[in-house]
């Protein structure tokens, strides 16, 4: 009989072995959480990245446009290097920069652009074109 109180009190986990099991548990569970908030994180720069940088190929569409002569002259002479555009329920900054290149009438276009509530640019896009800039 002192043998079967023995192997009942035998059986289970000891505190010590519980301890380490939650131990181990918090610790997968934490890295998960961990990893979740950096996918997430990234998700959402990304997503900023890509609607600023459509924002900054808008502009250089349109510089192009202008460039290959498929929009009137009246329009031409309203084109802005700095602008606010709404996209996506968003409201986005963007700034140009033209600047000359080498050789003749070769221009360098650069488009920078953010959220408005942020001051750093996320997206930046350049492009090189023939002809005079139109402003």
């Amino acid at each position: 009989m002192n043998s079967q109180f023995r192997a009942k009190l035998a059986s289970g986990f000891t505190l010590i072995e519980v301890a380490v099991a939650l131990a181990i548990l918090s610790w997968v569970l934490g890295s998960a959480l961990y990893v979740v908030h950096q996918y997430s994180d990234e998700r959402l720069k990304l997503r900023e990245r890509f609607f600023s940088t459509q924002v900054s190929w808008n502009r250089l569409i349109e510089r192009y446009q202008d460039s290959q002569g498929w929009v009137p002259d009246s329009d031409r002479s309203a084109r802005q290097t700095k602008g606010i555009e709404d996209q996506i329920d968003q409201t986005w900054r963007w700034e140009m920069e033209i600047k000359s290149a080498m050789g003749e009438d070769l221009y360098r276009y650069e488009v920078k652009a953010a959220s408005e509530d942020t001051e750093a640019f996320s997206g930046s896009l350049s492009v090189y074109l023939i002809g005079k800039p139109s402003s």
